[in-house]
């Protein structure tokens, strides 16, 4: 099976890198902020991991055994651009909670999650569309 999946290895291990830096971010955002440890929400997290790559690992199989191996790398280097995307957004958010305000760091990683939660949605109007018609903000 490993064999298998060995043209989509680097992509599995920049993701699994993310999402440690974001559990590490969020982890430490909490410890900063005195908020009370969630087993439901680092459970969530894990949950979220884990069909994050049996999702991509899946897509590259079913695209592999269809002979169409490139298409499949495509769909998961774009499944794993929308992971960046979406974590890295509560990374730079978390990392903003972790500083003090008013300081260089704080400005900085307020920017970061400035652009990529605001102005970068906003060129995408089905994405505002969708977040608005469900009431979804990049804040919670």
């Amino acid at each position: 099976m490993f064999t298998l999946l060995t043209p989509i290895h680097n992509f599995m291990v920049a993701m699994l890198i993310l999402f440690g830096f974001n559990f590490i971010c969020g982890l430490l955002n909490a410890i900063v902020n005195k908020e009370p440890w969630d087993n439901k929400k680092a459970l969530m997290f894990f949950v979220y991991v884990a069909f994050f790559l049996v999702t991509s690992c899946a897509a590259f199989v079913i695209g592999k055994l269809m002979n169409t191996e490139e298409q499949a790398i495509a769909v998961v280097k774009v499944l794993c651009f929308v992971a960046i995307y979406i974590f890295g957004t509560n990374i730079f958010r978390n990392l903003r909670g972790i500083t003090t305000k008013g300081t260089t760091w704080y400005k900085f990683f307020d920017l970061c999650y400035y652009v990529l939660s605001v102005k970068f949605i906003e060129k995408f109007t089905f994405v505002k569309n969708w977040q608005e018609s469900r009431n979804i903000t990049l804040d919670k």
